[in-house]
């Protein structure tokens, strides 16, 4: 089994940007979102699952899972979005920890809900992309559309960036340029590397 690192953060703190400078640099990248994705489009089961909790409308006219729908509704009812976790997060971290036993040196498990869901206490070292509030509030209204409200709702879903740093061996602090980042994620890869 290789050294697992679990990538976490909040949403929009930047945890797609690290990923991707440490696939640049070589590291294989593991994303539960990517996992998610596939298993709502290729799982029979699961999306019948889904719709029996969500209703139809959560389909698109294709008959595929509508994410920005079923988006729009685990985020405004907390109940709803616990019930789409009992569905998913099983099978999700069934096939990250499958794929992640395929490595052979160091894998990168990125993982948005990693210390909610425990899998913290899995991995060999715990990696926390940080962003202040306003950033990510600012972030989400640009990347998604959303208005303030929307993002800041969305934000509040997840536990606060400031108690998962509690968490973290090596803190990414993504609140400025993306030079700065990348240089934190460099020190980063040779720590891990022993480069």
């Amino acid at each position: 089994m290789p050294r697992v690192i679990g990538l976490t953060g909040g949403i929009a703190s930047g945890k797609s940007a690290v990923s991707r400078i440490l696939r640049e640099r070589g590291l294989p990248v593991i994303d539960a979102d990517t996992i998610a994705h596939e298993i709502l489009a290729t799982n029979e089961e699961v999306k019948q699952k889904v719709v029996t909790a969500f209703g139809p409308e959560v389909l698109t006219a294709a008959g595929a899972v509508d994410r920005a729908r079923l988006g729009t509704i685990i985020f405004r009812d907390a109940q709803r979005r616990r019930d789409l976790e009992r569905i998913l997060h099983p099978m999700i971290a069934a096939a990250l920890w499958q794929r992640a036993q395929e490595g052979d040196d160091v894998v990168v498990l990125e993982i948005p809900l990693l210390i909610e869901q425990g899998e913290h206490e899995r991995v060999d070292l715990v990696v926390v992309v940080y962003a202040t509030r306003e950033s990510q509030i600012q972030r989400l209204m640009e990347r998604d559309g959303l208005t303030r409200e929307e993002a800041m709702r969305r934000i509040k879903t997840q536990r606060a960036l400031e108690e998962k740093v509690a968490y973290a061996h090596y803190v990414i602090n993504n609140n400025g340029s993306p030079e700065e980042t990348e240089e934190q994620v460099s020190r980063l890869y040779q720590a891990v590397r022993g480069k």
